[in-house]
């Protein structure tokens, strides 16, 4: 009797640091997300899986939506996922266009950083000439400008709204991981 309640114990003790571990490495190394919107299309198309390092710029906290300690910072071109906005209700993917302290350019309607160039459409006139991108700020963008709604509309973001860096997505991916894990309609999924 107590040999089988001692093994009863330990594989308690088991499924509970396991439940454990799972859920800190979900909230501080890596996360499996959903992307719902097109504004990262053509190189993220609705529906794929992208795989998240939260870890890759330093231990950031998801409820608080700051860095407990930092290491790293994004540099132009990484793809990250943005936390909610005051106000927003939804996490983004987006592409780093510059960071500061960095000043961007406006010609010919088009936005140049050093994470590439992307076309300004109506906020041209926002943008004439150079943009300043203070530092602890980065300016984001999505691959599909018609769409997307990123700091061209609202201006950079500083990095503490950094989730993590995208490090893996494809979309046929998403057919088999989300009925595999059965994902539901939540305000936590991705793009805006």
């Amino acid at each position: 009797m107590k040999h089988r309640l001692c093994r009863t114990l330990s594989a308690g003790r088991i499924i509970i640091a396991a439940t454990i571990v799972a859920a800190l490495l979900k909230l501080f190394a890596f996360d499996l997300v959903l992307v719902r919107g097109e504004s990262m299309r053509p190189a993220i198309e609705p529906g794929s899986v992208v795989v998240v390092f939260r870890c890759a710029y330093g231990l950031h906290v998801p409820l608080l939506n700051r860095y407990l300690a930092r290491w790293a910072e994004p540099v132009p071109g990484d793809l990250v996922l943005v936390s909610p906005s005051p106000g927003g209700s939804r996490r983004a993917v987006k592409r780093v266009l510059e960071t500061g302290p960095a000043f961007m350019t406006a010609e010919a309607g088009v936005l140049h950083g050093r994470g590439g160039s992307v076309p300004l459409g109506a906020a041209a006139a926002r943008f004439a000439g150079t943009t300043f991108v203070p530092a602890e700020r980065l300016f984001i963008v999505g691959d599909n400008s018609e769409v997307s709604f990123d700091s061209r509309d609202y201006g950079s973001v500083p990095i503490e709204t950094i989730a993590g860096r995208v490090v893996v997505y494809h979309g046929w991916l998403a057919s088999s991981v989300s009925r595999l894990l059965q994902f539901k309609e939540t305000t936590d999924d991705v793009d805006r």
